[in-house]
């Protein structure tokens, strides 16, 4: 009997070794198959990370854009200001003293005289 215990054991042995061999393979294709994932997802990872840096730059230059844009809208308003005032100081001087002189000449004060201005712009002019 104890010929064939031992052949039992044996057996058992070599069946539990040939599961871990197999255990061990089954692993080792499932370590293979996570390690390319990883690669997979690490590179993944790095294409977003380069476009999140291209989208963030474009973001820095479109706002380096717009703030460029708003000083010089702001400048151009500043300048058209600065005409239009010089153009009504122009305009209040001459009234100031023409008001006497069109009660002399029999003209009433009140009436309107039309004035016409002309402001060039870049393309074309326009006269108002």
């Amino acid at each position: 009997m104890s010929e064939t215990l031992e052949k039992n054991v044996v057996t058992l042995l070599e069946e539990h070794v040939e599961h871990a061999i197999s255990t061990v393979q089954v692993l080792r294709e499932e370590k293979r198959e996570l390690e390319a994932e990883v690669e997979r997802l690490n590179s993944d990872l790095q294409q977003r990370d380069a476009r999140i840096q291209e989208l963030e730059s474009q973001k820095r230059n479109l706002e380096e854009t717009a703030e460029q844009d708003r000083l010089a809208t702001e400048e151009e308003r500043s300048g058209i200001r600065k005409k239009l005032e010089a153009l009504m100081a122009g305009l209040e001087e001459p009234n100031e003293g023409s008001d006497n002189t069109d009660a002399e000449n029999g003209e009433d004060a009140d009436a309107e005289d039309e004035v016409t201005f002309t402001v060039k712009s870049d393309e074309t002019d326009v006269e108002s």
